[in-house]
């Protein structure tokens, strides 16, 4: 894996702004960056699950061992075997929710792609406020915080609802990227219809909606936008998990 000590930096928000600007844009034209980011998350992830699941695993040996003891001063066996049951049925749900929450995770991963700022720039026909201009460039260098706050200033700029929605999914705060999203596709006839739609999908995906996220790929593999043939694909991996 090339490039492991900038991407972990990165994955850890410890890149500075002109290498962090650097590197979001490599992750725009490195297929090979980007794979390479993508698996370092989730090993990531996969680490940080393993660590529950060996807490668990010493929770139930050291909950045996004091069933043991109670045992053998003459305590009711049965007793030990149903809670151990219980507690093995508890990792076991542990294990199934890590499963559904990995498979959800992997779509979502696989799917999702950091939208770039300078998509918004090249807006011709939007009229850009100032905030909203300002908000971009915080937004490209990865400040999102900040780009939320300039966004807000224009509540009624589409444009900045849109990356305020991105922005939120950055800041994994997903309730509110999904309220920017709907804003965007009530308002009929806009320019960001078919983005807010295909990231609403892939937040209900992140969220664990499923049954939402169906229904809005659903719309949009049957229209002709840009979206039309990942939605599809992505609809048929739901289906077939």
């Amino acid at each position: 894996m090339k490039n492991l000590e900038n991407i972990e930096r990165y994955l850890n928000g410890e890149l500075e702004e002109d290498d962090l600007w650097e590197f979001r844009k490599a992750l725009e034209t490195d297929p090979q960056l980007r794979s390479d980011t993508r698996a370092l998350k989730e090993l990531k992830k996969v680490m940080s699950q393993t660590k529950k699941l060996e807490i668990m695993e010493k929770m139930l040996t050291m909950h045996q061992n004091e069933q043991k003891k109670k045992r053998f001063f003459g305590l009711p066996a049965y007793g030990a075997a149903a809670a151990s049951f219980l507690v093995m049925a508890a990792i076991g749900g542990g294990l199934f929710y890590l499963h559904s929450s990995n498979m959800h995770e992997k779509l979502f991963e696989q799917y999702y792609a950091t939208e770039s700022g300078a998509f918004g720039l090249r807006s011709g026909n939007v009229n850009i406020d100032q905030p909203v201009m300002q908000g971009l460039q915080f937004y490209e260098l990865g400040n999102y915080e900040a780009a939320v706050e300039l966004f807000n200033k224009t509540p009624d700029n589409l444009l900045g609802t849109l990356y305020r929605g991105l922005s939120y999914i950055e800041m994994e705060e997903f309730d509110s990227a999904i309220k920017d999203f709907k804003q965007i596709i009530d308002q009929k006839g806009n320019l960001f219809i078919d983005q807010a739609q295909w990231y609403l999908a892939l937040t209900y995906i992140k969220t664990k909606d499923v049954s939402e996220a169906k229904i809005l790929l659903t719309s949009i593999a049957s229209d002709r936008g840009v979206y039309k043939t990942k939605a599809q694909k992505l609809l048929n991996e739901l289906e077939n998990k």
